[in-house]
């Protein structure tokens, strides 16, 4: 009887134990649920506050960023000289070799019909050397031409070489928008009546 006593007092000694560690556990599953559920909310305060500070009201309603003008030269910053300014503005050829190098950077042109694309490009590179107004033909303007047709050409050679390999393509056209923004750049130059544009005199 007396070991049946004392087994019955360690059986209840075993199951208030037991009972403890699963309180204990229990309360470190919820300590660990009530902490996860704190970081998503965490995580939702600071998305809210990164699309706060980008200027965006709710998250559904995310505003698309508006492409820049970067086709056309843009005379905000230029003290300009009416008269080669109206020069600029009048070279239609100028128009629609930036038409054509805007389609090609923003990839509007399909990739099956870029070879032909590149040979009407040659073209239009060509034209600008013949038409540009004499008031315009520097001599650093007509290094601009020359780069240009330069990297025209290159291009053709990529396509010739390489098919329609994107990277290589895009690598090409990335050449050619610098030559084109040069072009634009010393157009700038060339029509502020001091040589130089405001920004550069603010440098």
């Amino acid at each position: 009887m007396k070991y049946t006593s004392l087994a019955v007092t360690s059986l209840i000694v075993s199951l208030a134990f037991i009972g403890c560690k699963n309180d204990a556990e229990k309360e470190a599953q919820v300590n660990e649920t009530t902490e996860e559920v704190q970081n998503v909310k965490d995580s939702a305060v600071t998305e809210k506050e990164r699309y706060a500070d980008a200027g965006v009201d709710d998250l559904g309603s995310i505003e698309k960023p508006t492409m820049p003008d970067n086709y056309s030269i843009n005379w905000d910053q230029v003290d300009v000289d009416p008269k080669l300014k109206a020069d600029v503005d009048g070279w239609k050829n100028l128009k629609t070799f930036s038409n054509s190098v805007k389609a090609l950077d923003l990839k509007e042109v399909p990739q099956a019909e870029i070879k032909d694309y590149i040979t009407q490009l040659e073209e239009e590179a060509s034209n600008l050397e013949t038409t540009i107004p004499k008031s315009l033909l520097t001599e650093e303007v007509q290094e601009d031409l020359k780069d240009i047709k330069e990297e025209v050409a290159d291009l053709k050679a990529v396509i010739a070489k390489s098919g329609t390999d994107k990277n290589k393509i895009d690598n090409q056209v990335e050449e050619l928008m610098e030559a084109y923004a040069d072009l634009n750049e010393e157009l700038k130059e060339t029509v502020s009546k001091n040589g130089k544009s405001i920004v550069d005199d603010n440098q």
